[in-house]
């Protein structure tokens, strides 16, 4: 593509959105500064803290989601060479936050990814100084790649995946993307269809692999942390408020339009099944009081985590609405099933492997575009169903609730799903020490 012309394009578009930033920047003061960053302004004062004379990689994601994709790579990365010097960039406000939540002392310095200008991106990539660049997923920037390749960085992208509404998008732009696809020294893709789907729109085939999924590794030291810590699920019974004699069905990152289907799936059910205990945890922690409104609407008893326990030891509601940040995956560690959210409608679904590697029978609806690998295998090994509406859940839940030996075998099918395709992290680090002696 000639750059000239998409940045042409590029000045014409900033020239007119620029009365909606400046808005913008006066109004928040917290997106002011971060604009600002990601302007140049401050990224020299900050490349100065990285110490001199060792070799740099520069890892970058999107967002959460891909951020979740780089740990394992970050945490191996940091094992195998504790001498190197990692930067880890995002894009997106939370996806920085999270890295510097689940990277917190693996990581040397955390940036904003600078805006695709001409002379913002030199700046960074002069600045940072890296000897190599590693993009996780997706986050294409014509600018960012055609001045890393002026510079003779290398460059690879990691985790790939093009789903169906991507690939036809790369096609029809072909000329956009082939030359900056063709930029990267390798390319891992997560699956050999995705890996095909590259080599189709042009870059060579011998630059191009399927290592897997980054994902699968990066649920399994959480798992094990829980394991080693050896407390009985009635500890964690207790912390929640749920006596031992129920059983724990939580619906996990739920999204605007799947708590009505799934509580009222549950009302229904537990006329049936009354030690049915239901979590509901929202994506968006701040619904809390929307979803607690949609419970009482219900004619539901419910409690909120933040709400403070009452004096009884097992507060009587049998619903919990699970509005705080990082329980999620202590509650998936007890629960016996697991409904994944974002799926009953058109979201993309969320990552189904942290229930599977606690061996938890799996729930999603229809629209798992976002994990279909990771989905496709759990269904193909019968570790999960698809439910489709309110009816389906209450079939499946159902279901389930009354088989207990079903829900083991389920779980079982998952968990060693998760154990078979450890290792993708590794094979990554092989890559990496091909293309950056970072040893040395």
């Amino acid at each position: 593509m000639n750059i000239v012309i998409y940045n042409i394009f590029q000045v014409i578009s900033l020239i007119l959105l620029s009365p909606l930033l400046l808005v913008k920047a006066i109004i928040s003061l917290k997106y002011r500064g971060r604009i600002l960053l990601r302007l140049g302004f401050g990224i020299e004062e900050l490349s100065q803290k990285l110490p001199e004379g060792r070799k740099r990689i520069w890892i970058h994601a999107l967002s959460v989601g891909e951020v979740l994709s780089a740990q394992p790579l970050v945490r191996e990365l940091r094992s195998a060479y504790p001498d190197i010097t990692i930067i880890f960039s995002a894009s997106t406000k939370t996806g920085e936050k999270l890295s510097r939540e689940v990277m917190a002392g693996e990581v040397d310095l955390f940036v904003p990814f600078p805006l695709d200008l001409f002379n913002v991106s030199r700046k960074f990539i002069n600045c940072i100084g890296a000897n190599l660049f590693i993009l996780i997923e997706t986050d294409f920037w014509p600018n960012f790649l055609h001045i890393l390749d002026q510079k003779n960085t290398p460059a690879i992208l990691v985790n790939g995946r093009i789903s169906k509404n991507s690939f036809a998008r790369y096609q029809r732009f072909r000329f956009i993307f082939l030359p900056m696809f063709r930029i990267f020294r390798f390319i891992s893709m997560q699956t050999v269809a995705d890996a095909d789907k590259m080599i189709s729109l042009g870059v060579d085939a011998d630059r191009v692999k399927a290592l897997g999924n980054l994902k699968y590794d990066a649920v399994l030291p959480d798992t094990v942390g829980w394991e080693q810590e050896q407390r009985p699920t009635s500890f964690y019974r207790k912390q929640f408020g749920i006596s031992p004699e129920k059983v724990v069905w939580i619906a996990g990152s739920t999204h605007t339009g799947e708590e009505v289907a799934i509580m009222s799936a549950y009302k229904r059910l537990s006329l049936l099944f009354p030690d049915l205990f239901l979590v509901v945890a929202p994506r968006r922690v701040e619904r809390g009081r929307e979803i607690k409104e949609i419970a009482d609407s219900l004619g539901l008893t419910v409690r909120q985590r933040t709400a403070p326990l009452q004096d009884e030891e097992f507060p009587g509601a049998p619903l919990l609405i699970l509005d705080t940040m990082g329980e999620l995956s202590r509650m998936y560690s007890f629960c016996d099933i697991a409904f994944i959210g974002g799926s009953l409608v058109p979201d993309g679904g969320h990552n189904p492997l942290e229930p599977a590697a606690f061996g938890k029978p799996i729930l999603f609806g229809p629209y798992m575009d976002d994990f279909t690998e990771i989905s496709s295998d759990l269904l193909e090994r019968n570790a999960a169903i698809v439910c489709h509406d309110e009816d389906d859940i209450f079939e499946i839940v159902k279901q389930l609730l009354v088989n207990a030996p079903l829900r083991k075998e389920m779980g079982e099918k998952a968990q060693v799903l998760v154990l078979q395709h450890r290792g993708v992290s590794k094979r990554h680090l092989e890559i990496i020490h091909f293309l950056i002696d970072v040893k040395n």
